[in-house]
C-alpha cells in the first residue's frame, strides 16, 4: 500500500451518524458522476482508503441488493398474464421494502422483456460470480 494512506471500515448499520456522513459525502460525489446508485446505509458496508489529511484515495463498497428469480410458470399457463402479475407483485413488495435496486439474472428472452417492460436497465458490464 502507499505510503501514509490508511483503510478502514465504515459499517453503515452500526456506524456514528457523524462518521456515516462524513464518509457518504465523498464517496457518493464520486459514485453520482459515474451514474452508480446511491448507497444505504442499512445494507452497505465501505472499505475506504484515504491519506493522512482524510482525504479519500480509494473505496470498495458491499451492499445487499436482493435478487430477483428464479420464476417459473406451468406451460398450461404461459401467455395468460400469470407471469407479468407475479412480477408487478414481486416489484410492488420490492418499492414497498424501500429496495435501492434488484437485479434479476435472465436467461430466456420473455424474462428479458418483461425486466425491459418493468423499466431495468441491462447490465453491459461484465459480470462474476463465485460459488
Amino acid at each position: 500500500m502507499s505510503e501514509g494512506i490508511t483503510t478502514r471500515w465504515v459499517d453503515g448499520p452500526t456506524c456514528s451518524d457523524t462518521e456515516w456522513t462524513e464518509a457518504i459525502y465523498k464517496i457518493e460525489s464520486i459514485m453520482s458522476t459515474r451514474g452508480w446508485m446511491s448507497l444505504n446505509r442499512y445494507t452497505s458496508r465501505i472499505r475506504v482508503a484515504e491519506d493522512e489529511e482524510g482525504n479519500l484515495k480509494g473505496f470498495f463498497v458491499f451492499q445487499f441488493l436482493p435478487s430477483c428469480g428464479p420464476m417459473w410458470v406451468a406451460p398450461s399457463e404461459r401467455g395468460s398474464g400469470l407471469a407479468d402479475e407475479l412480477a408487478d407483485d414481486m416489484q410492488s413488495f420490492l418499492e414497498e421494502s424501500k429496495a435501492r435496486g434488484w437485479i434479476i439474472i435472465c436467461d430466456n428472452p420473455v424474462a428479458a422483456k418483461m425486466c425491459q417492460a418493468r423499466e431495468m436497465k441491462k447490465v453491459e458490464s461484465p459480470v462474476y460470480v463465485r460459488s
